[in-house]
């Protein structure tokens, strides 16, 4: 399905949140593991199925290189052994933030949604991210992933409103998911780099 062009949608893990590590509430029937060879083929199945922009050898390689070690997770049908849906942890993806990490590709087959599983690999996700020291965790997301917005609120992810078009944005997709609209208590613009500190 086709939509409109609009800003990514950006949120950021509060780094005073005393709610790490985070329950993944893994539902009954599947279980969380890392990669495992072999995995870049339903990796790629999966990123099709979202309809995420198209994944050649090249963009696949940009982000096997900055997955942090033991940050690539996949949900499994344990009676089938499917691979139901993925999250990685992604290092300094756009180069700007050296001590930060994206919460990246987040996906799940159709087949499972409504299990909770985005829930699960994305505390995954945070989880690890904290484990390994890192000072800021954030994620980008397009506004019409509506399941997924909802899922990182859920977690504690604030949004970041650092544009003049995020006060609709937002305000449209927590109608959408029946979400409290509360710019207020969201952050203004990204925290800074620690470097800059």
């Amino acid at each position: 399905m086709e939509h409109p062009e609009k800003p990514q949608l950006h949120m950021v893990w509060p780094t005073a949140s005393r709610r790490l590590p985070i329950d993944p509430a893994t539902a009954e029937g599947y279980a969380i593991r890392t990669y495992q060879p072999g995995d870049e083929r339903v990796f790629l199945e999966l990123m099709a199925l979202m309809d995420f922009d198209p994944f050649d050898d090249q963009k696949l390689a940009y982000n096997v290189a900055r997955i942090i070690p033991q940050g690539w997770f996949f949900a499994v049908e344990l009676a089938t052994m499917e691979v139901a849906g993925t999250a990685m942890c992604l290092h300094n993806y756009t180069g700007d933030t050296p001590f930060g990490g994206d919460v990246g590709w987040l996906a799940c087959r159709p087949t499972h949604r409504g299990r909770g599983l985005g829930y699960a690999l994305s505390a995954y996700v945070t989880n690890r991210f904290h484990e390994a020291g890192y000072t800021r965790i954030q994620l980008g997301t397009e506004y019409h992933r509506l399941p997924a917005i909802k899922t990182y609120l859920k977690l504690g992810y604030l949004p970041v409103m650092d544009r003049p078009e995020m006060d609709e944005l937002w305000a449209e997709a927590c109608r959408q998911i029946g979400w409290p609209f509360t710019p207020e208590r969201w952050l203004p613009d990204f925290p800074p780099s620690p470097l800059a500190e």
